[in-house]
């Protein structure tokens, strides 16, 4: 059976839901679905997670990424081996080995430069593996786009740490849907 792969950062993982949006999709669908998000992800390292893991996806799989901030950063801890996705704004890892990295990025790095590299290179890179495989893929721009689409109707959509609630991931779902039928039906 055909599989649903979402790439993402909470949003796309559901933290704060029963459910996300690619689970929605692929259940819409009758499609497996194949979770990679990981929370307070950066963008760069969506795009290298799915360098990373692309040869689980089929031909006949679809590729969602859920885009994140282009301000997040991800260092690899050598101490742990391991990512780690530091958001600077939750400060959600304290403690981490590698705070001082995260103070240093906000600092000293952190520009608009740096976001709109975070923002156009990530997707060329995906866009090109998944081109050169004939793998079909769909961006959802979750961070700040589809938060900032569902704050108006807060306390329908949106839990207490502003991730989308269960209605939330089924709004998103709605609001991609037209372009994920084109996807699917190709």
């Amino acid at each position: 059976m055909p599989a649903i792969h979402q790439y993402g950062c909470s949003v796309s993982l559901g933290e704060e839901a029963k459910t996300c949006y690619g689970r929605i999709a692929a259940d819409h669908y009758g499609y497996d679905f194949v979770q990679h998000s990981d929370s307070s992800a950066s963008n760069p390292w969506i795009a290298l997670h799915f360098c990373e893991t692309q040869h689980q996806i089929q031909t006949d799989d679809v590729v969602l990424f859920g885009w994140s901030h282009p301000n997040r950063n991800s260092w690899y801890n050598t101490h742990t081996a391991r990512w780690e996705h530091l958001n600077y704004i939750q400060q959600k890892k304290r403690g981490s080995a590698l705070t001082h990295s995260v103070v240093d990025y906000v600092s000293n790095q952190l520009s608009a430069y740096i976001e709109d590299v975070h923002d156009w290179y990530p997707k060329s890179i995906v866009e090109n593996a998944c081109n050169l495989q004939g793998l079909r893929y769909m961006h959802v721009h979750c961070v700040p786009h589809m938060i900032d689409v569902l704050m108006p109707d807060r306390q329908k959509y949106i839990a207490d740490h502003l991730h989308p609630n269960d209605a939330g991931h089924e709004r998103i779902f709605q609001l991609i849907k037209t372009q994920l039928d084109a996807i699917i039906h190709t």
